[in-house]
């Protein structure tokens, strides 16, 4: 996406964030977080729907590349698979300037994996 175009989405949507092809944007409300994941509140402009952006801070696993690959293995399996049970996953990249593996999600409605 280029510049333009990304400042005029951040702008009009008040997304602070909006990924490389331009469909998603992420807004700053974080739904939840752990140890080395946050998960915020964010928009598919082609669909019309929310959904969950997926932030995995890469820094915890410099130290060892295999991780990292393990990871990014698990996301494209992940995309394949098609259950009623299991969330879907619409889109992934890496953000080397930030050093996150970012991944798009459906959004839970409500409730947690505990009900």
């Amino acid at each position: 996406m280029d510049t333009a175009k990304e400042e005029v989405a951040l702008a009009d949507e008040g997304f602070v964030e909006v990924d490389p092809s331009g469909r998603f944007g992420r807004y700053g409300d974080l739904l939840g977080s752990g140890a080395v994941k946050r998960v915020y509140r964010a928009f598919d402009q082609r669909e019309g729907r929310e959904v969950a952006w997926n932030q995995v801070r890469l820094r915890y696993f410099s130290s060892d590349p295999s991780v990292i690959k393990r990871l990014r293995s698990e996301i494209e399996l992940l995309k394949t698979l098609k259950n009623e049970n299991i969330i879907l996953l619409y889109h992934f990249w890496k953000d080397s300037e930030h050093n996150t593996l970012n991944f798009i999600t459906e959004a839970c409605a409500s409730g947690n994996l505990r009900d």
